[in-house]
């Protein structure tokens, strides 16, 4: 039995440390022109951190905003915020999945700071 847990632990870090792996480091950009840009990322957690610039048409035009996320397979999720000025305060959760090694299809909403919002992007790697 222990074998077996040993071998299932493996697997599953495995798989995400080659999530991950794949992810560092990266720029993707929306269809809208908002850009991800994966700074760091941990092989063995599957997470990741980095900078998003929003939307150049939204109402805060490319404004950096904080990104902590993670990946498991080929399942994404990252949150995006802006606390430290009044301005373009906002906080909003994304949450998605990667429909080949260059494309992201993610859901959007904010959770804090203006309306509440959401909506959808398709990010591609560049």
């Amino acid at each position: 039995m222990y074998r077996f847990v040993t071998a299932i632990f493996f697997l599953v870090a495995s798989a995400a440390a080659s999530s991950a792996q794949g992810l560092l480091p990266s720029i993707w950009q929306s269809e809208r022109g908002a850009v991800l840009k994966i700074l760091n990322a941990d092989p063995v957690t599957g997470t990741f951190s980095g900078v998003f610039l929003s939307n150049p048409a939204g109402p805060c035009p490319l404004v950096p905003y904080n990104v902590a996320g993670g990946i498991r397979g080929n399942r994404i999720g990252f949150q995006t915020s802006r606390t430290w000025t009044p301005d373009c305060s906002v906080t909003a959760v994304w949450s998605g999945r990667l429909i080949g090694p260059t494309t992201i299809a993610a859901r959007w909403r904010t959770i804090s700071g203006g309306p509440r919002t959401g909506g959808t992007e398709i990010f591609h790697r560049r």
